[in-house]
């Protein structure tokens, strides 16, 4: 008589097996292209001219930089902190390709002299992989992109990589999205309108 083996407690239901790290994070990785990357190229134009304030604690932050300082501005989105101080030298990156070209444009504006413009550059890269060398920023900027990270594994990564690129005793500024915000007629009263690119 042929005996059958009871499954035990642990055994998973025949084909189903856990996924891989490696599979989960190219799933979030897939989302997070397919729902804010994807959305922000579509957008960047009309993204970027309904941005185009200052915030006052990232302003308060930028000056306390020191004069002649790399800064590396991940998520840079529309650029518009590269002008803020001509005196530091911003590293624009952004994972969104129409984001990144937008920032572009304000390397450049027309009508400014080459005095008045910013010393920035930007390319499209991810935050979870940025391409510059370790301990060669002296700030980094992330303004209102780690919510937009899918995981707390990936946004820790994203963290690590912000602490990777800073030089020993450097410092960076982190934003996020609250759910609670204040009156949007008082917020708006505080922020300092850019002229546009």
């Amino acid at each position: 008589m042929a005996s059958r083996s009871e499954p035990s407690e642990s055994s998973e239901p025949s084909g189903a097996s856990a996924p891989s790290a490696s599979s989960l994070d190219s799933a979030l990785r897939r989302l997070e292209e397919d729902h804010v990357v994807a959305v922000y190229d579509a957008i960047a134009q009309h993204f970027s001219a309904t941005r185009f304030a200052i915030w006052p604690k990232v302003k308060e932050f930028i000056e306390s930089i020191p004069p002649g300082a790399v800064v590396a501005d991940v998520g840079c989105g529309n650029g518009k902190y590269f002008g803020v101080r001509r005196d530091l030298l911003v590293l624009g990156s952004d994972r969104s390709p129409g984001l990144a070209g937008v920032a572009a444009q304000r390397l450049y504006p027309k009508g400014l002299p080459a005095s008045q413009l910013p010393k920035a550059d930007v390319l499209v890269a991810d935050a979870l992989a940025l391409p510059f060398r370790g301990g060669s920023c002296d700030a980094v900027l992330c303004i209102a992109v780690l919510h937009h990270i899918s995981s707390v594994g990936r946004r820790l990564a994203l963290l690590q990589q912000i602490v990777n690129v800073l030089k020993p005793g450097g410092r960076a500024i982190v934003t996020v999205w609250a759910s609670e915000q204040e009156d949007p007629e008082k917020t708006v009263n505080k922020w300092t309108k850019l002229a546009p690119p």
